[in-house]
């Protein structure tokens, strides 16, 4: 037993390892695809660039540490406790991705809806020239709530053997992050957003049945709009699923577990399967946009053979420009060998120049003699 779930967490910090390297690729090239100017002209398209921002910083916190810890540590010593700053800034930077993903996958949501229900509200709130007003103001808010991780999260321990650092505790309050701030982070990070994305997904169903129950003409607009409401209800459901099991542990089961050797280990699974289970949806967003949207699609399909004719275009220009400069080396020793002829003919005639002259005056000194 003490095998397998030795092998089981083995292969689940491989997996944490896989997630940061396929979710890091994956959100680069959201964010790539979603910059272009087919869609950067959309404010859904500039949330969803944050979310890709937020999910690969996200990636390299926990996520990254199940991998060291089970995998390359021999000790299982946590990432965040080489050092102080290492603990603080790690911890901070992903409590501040994952809210504020949440956050802009929220306002997201938000934004649709009050699309649908106010016909005014894209000409007066929700215009492109605002989305980075709202998006400056979830992340500051973001930023300024979990900004005392940055001061007080983690302190050194000294002995003889040396200093270590213990993190996500205080001196004096060793449940200062699990459970107190924890719970606080499941309300920002899950249960509002979930709360919004709910309520405004439901009314985003509810306005899809009506409009298709009249019939309305299809129009090349209303297409759009369809297929950024399926995206973005399927992307905010996957979100809800994957994340909302991990915070429910780490708030109201986690400390509940016996601390025994095998309880222990038992605890290491469990908690290593939800963190995978929940970075899972800060990495697989692209192959949610693929599948739900087809400008998206055709975006990457028209970026791919642009890179390809790229590549082509500059072997092309490789072989050109290898071939005139060939040419051109031919012409320049062609030159060459006919200027160091030249030369040598040139110094042939000087030479006989010069012999026929001595000649001439050898002669006329005779015949003056």
């Amino acid at each position: 037993m003490l095998n397998r779930s030795s092998l089981i967490i083995r292969c689940l910090s491989i997996y944490a390892l896989i997630l940061v390297i396929v979710g890091t690729l994956g959100n680069l090239l959201t964010i790539i695809i979603l910059c272009r100017r087919n869609l950067r002209r959309y404010v859904t398209m500039r949330y969803l660039v944050v979310v890709s921002v937020c999910d690969i910083i996200s990636l390299y916190g926990w996520n990254l540490n199940n991998f060291y810890k089970f995998t390359v540590s021999q000790n299982r010593d946590n990432l965040e406790e080489l050092s102080l700053i290492h603990c603080r800034v790690m911890s901070y930077l992903t409590f501040v991705g994952l809210q504020l993903s949440s956050w802009c996958l929220a306002a997201v949501s938000l934004d649709r809806c009050l699309s649908l229900y106010f016909l005014t509200w894209k000409q007066n709130y929700g215009r492109l020239s605002r989305a980075k007003y709202h998006i400056a103001f979830l992340a500051c808010t973001c930023l300024l709530l979990n900004s005392h991780i940055l001061f007080l999260n983690g302190y050194r321990i000294h002995s003889n053997n040396g200093t270590t650092t213990k993190c996500y505790a205080t001196r004096t309050n060793p449940n200062y992050i699990y459970p107190q701030w924890e719970r606080i982070h499941l309300v920002v990070y899950n249960l509002c957003p979930f709360s919004i994305m709910c309520l405004c997904n439901a009314y985003t169903i509810y306005a899809t049945i009506r409009s298709a129950r009249i019939r309305m003409p299809t129009t090349e607009q209303l297409s759009r709009h369809r297929q950024l409401s399926v995206m973005l209800m399927i992307v905010t459901f996957v979100f809800v699923l994957l994340t909302l099991p991990s915070c429910i542990y780490y708030v109201f089961f986690r400390h509940r577990m016996l601390t025994k050797r095998h309880s222990r280990l038992y605890r290491h699974m469990v908690q290593i399967s939800l963190g995978s289970v929940q970075f899972t949806a800060h990495a697989i967003n692209f192959f949610l946009y693929c599948f739900s949207t087809r400008n998206f699609r055709n975006e990457l399909r028209d970026f791919l053979r642009e890179i390809c004719f790229y590549i082509i275009k500059s072997k092309r220009t490789t072989t050109a420009t290898t071939k005139d400069l060939s040419t051109t080396e031919l012409k320049k020793q062609y030159l060459m060998k006919s200027r160091h002829n030249n030369q040598e003919s040139t110094l042939e005639d000087q030479q006989t120049g010069q012999q026929y002259a001595l000649k001439d005056m050898q002669t006329v000194l005779i015949n003056e003699q």
